[in-house]
């Protein structure tokens, strides 16, 4: 029951109302999924040649790695790392709750908004939910 819930709520997200938009659709998805794998490997690549010539520069006489001196960069890049991403948990939930406000804000004001609108019309809405004019 749940797949189907999830495959209903994906074909209306996506406004898929036939097989040809399905297809097409996943047709996308499959492009862009082989595109950022792509991207991923071209990055990957990049690091590791980056980090290559870095060692090269950096190794210590006779090519030993300092590695008392890369463990505390290590580190130190950990830790600066944690904060970061406690940081952005921080802004994360400050966000969160803005937008909080700010949807209450709207639900408000659409309510407010709506009943200034029934009072200038006597009360008396124009059009009833299914969308017809009432006389």
């Amino acid at each position: 029951m749940k797949l189907y819930a999830k495959a209903f709520n994906f074909l209306q997200d996506k406004n898929i109302t036939s097989l040809l938009q399905l297809q097409e659709v996943v047709s996308e998805m499959k492009k862009r999924s082989r595109n950022t794998n792509g991207e991923i490997k071209q990055t990957e690549l990049t690091l590791y040649q980056t980090a290559e010539r870095y060692l090269k520069e950096h190794l210590g006489k006779g090519n030993v790695l300092k590695l008392k001196a890369w463990k505390t960069e290590v580190s130190d890049l950990s830790e600066k790392k944690r904060r970061l991403y406690e940081d952005l948990q921080t802004l994360r939930a400050e966000v969160q709750e803005a937008e909080a406000v700010r949807s209450a804000w709207n639900r408000r004001y659409s309510r407010s908004r709506a009943k200034k609108r029934r009072k200038a019309n006597g009360g008396i809405w124009n059009c009833d939910c299914a969308g017809k004019m009432l006389q």
